[in-house]
């Protein structure tokens, strides 16, 4: 997982509630590992019936295409818990999302693949979409000071330590435990000495390589 320390982009304004996990990556999108999720994000709006690209969706814009931070409502996420929707984001290349709240769900789904999802409360989050839509606006995330900055404005955001961790060392779940081999292994160890008849029989390398 790539690490996100610091993060500045265009904010991307998709001011909707309810956006949900199906408009997000329809599930067509879905149905070969083979397909990249980057190509189903927001397909339903983003293309036409014919395949071509609608103009009037934000991310054809030109000036939000490239956008790596996005700016939602109420609810982002809800629906089914595909994880292919926060997979769909960060290889578009959104890593965080701001939004009024999101589905329990989506939001564990988003920190185990690197994307930061933030809340505000409700009067930054109106005056960012007034700005946002006014004109494109450049945001800055810095996950190590919890800090977003903005027309010479600083805001602080909520993050769980152990989260923020992840995020600045790109360390998903499987490579936390990793980390903590050597106490695994030995635990490991002492527990077969306390209860042998709970394992199979070792072989002599096996056995070899507890001593």
């Amino acid at each position: 997982m790539e690490p996100l320390t610091t993060l500045t982009s265009v904010v991307i304004p998709l001011l909707l509630d309810d956006v949900n996990t199906d408009a997000i990556i329809p599930a067509a999108y879905m149905r070969s590992l083979k397909t990249d999720p980057a190509t189903g994000l927001f397909a339903g709006w983003r293309y036409l019936p014919d395949g071509s690209p609608d103009a009037a969706f934000v991310l054809n814009d030109k000036r939000y295409s490239q956008g790596r931070i996005l700016l939602a409502g109420e609810n982002f996420g809800c629906g089914s818990s595909r994880e292919n929707a926060v997979w769909a984001l960060a290889g578009h290349g959104i890593r965080c999302v701001i939004a009024k709240g999101f589905s329990d769900i989506f939001r564990e789904n988003a920190y185990k693949n690197g994307v930061l999802p933030i809340v505000l409360a409700a009067p930054i989050q109106a005056q960012l979409a007034t700005l946002a839509t006014q004109n494109p606006l450049t945001l800055t995330v810095d996950v190590a000071q919890k800090k977003l900055m903005f027309d010479a404005q600083t805001l602080s955001f909520e993050l769980d330590p152990r989260r923020q961790a992840a995020l600045l060392s790109g360390a998903d779940e499987i490579a936390e435990t990793l980390q903590k081999s050597a106490s695994i292994d030995a635990f490991r160890a002492a527990h077969r000495q306390r209860a042998p008849w709970l394992y199979a029989p070792m072989d002599q390398a096996a056995k070899a390589s507890l001593t």
